[in-house]
């Protein structure tokens, strides 16, 4: 069985998460099993995220993976009915992350989820995972941003090309470095809050047979 089966909107997503994973835990054989989208060619969104997670599909998911990561951005959570504000307000990332999760909560269902959540790990990126890319590469003073942080790349990195998969496994080689890892994920509130959520587990990675 693998330990981590991911959810996520797109394929640029998994070797943020992967690497984080590995630098979190400190073992370089970790690496994320694919859900959605299931190949490099396959397209993705938010929509297919919530799809993926119906209850059947993820009872599937379970026979085959210890843990599920649901990935994704806050950037059009408005588009499935979370709000960013509240009385025109703007509200803080633990208070969004908390009502996306809830949304997800109601799709799968009250029974389902109780029974599941456990193992259930979720990657809510305020307001994109790019915004995880910033303790990295980003000056001090940019490293909590939750907006436009595609823009603040690349107007702070030169070469950065966004949505490239093989240059996004490339740049985030340093987060597997365990503690470099742990020296720069506070600096995002979202990616914190992934971190904790591992934490809170007390997740322990099987040692593979030699």
């Amino acid at each position: 069985m693998n330990t981590f089966g991911g959810i996520v909107e797109g394929k640029t997503d998994f070797p943020i998460i992967n690497s984080a994973l590995i630098g979190y835990f400190n073992n370089k054989k970790i690496d994320i099993n694919w859900i959605n989208p299931q190949n490099f060619k396959a397209v993705s969104n938010y929509d297919k995220v919530f799809k993926s997670c119906k209850p059947e599909k993820l009872k599937r998911a379970f026979l085959a993976n210890q843990y599920i990561i649901i990935h994704i951005d806050t950037d059009v959570s408005e588009n499935f009915g979370i709000s960013h504000c509240e009385d025109d307000i703007p509200i803080t990332p633990e208070q969004l992350i908390d009502k996306v999760v809830d949304k997800f909560k109601q799709e799968m269902g009250e029974i389902f989820y109780n029974q599941y959540e456990h193992r259930i790990i979720f990657a809510i990126a305020v307001h994109s995972i790019e915004c995880w890319l910033l303790p990295l590469l980003a000056t001090e003073d940019k490293s909590s941003e939750t907006e436009n942080c595609c823009q603040i790349l690349e107007k702070t990195v030169t070469g950065f090309r966004p949505k490239n998969y093989g240059y996004y496994q490339e740049i985030t080689k340093r987060y597997r470095d365990h503690e470099d890892f742990l020296a720069l994920y506070t600096k995002n509130p979202s990616l914190k809050i992934f971190i904790d959520e591992l934490k809170r587990r007390n997740i322990t990675i099987a040692e593979e047979p030699e």
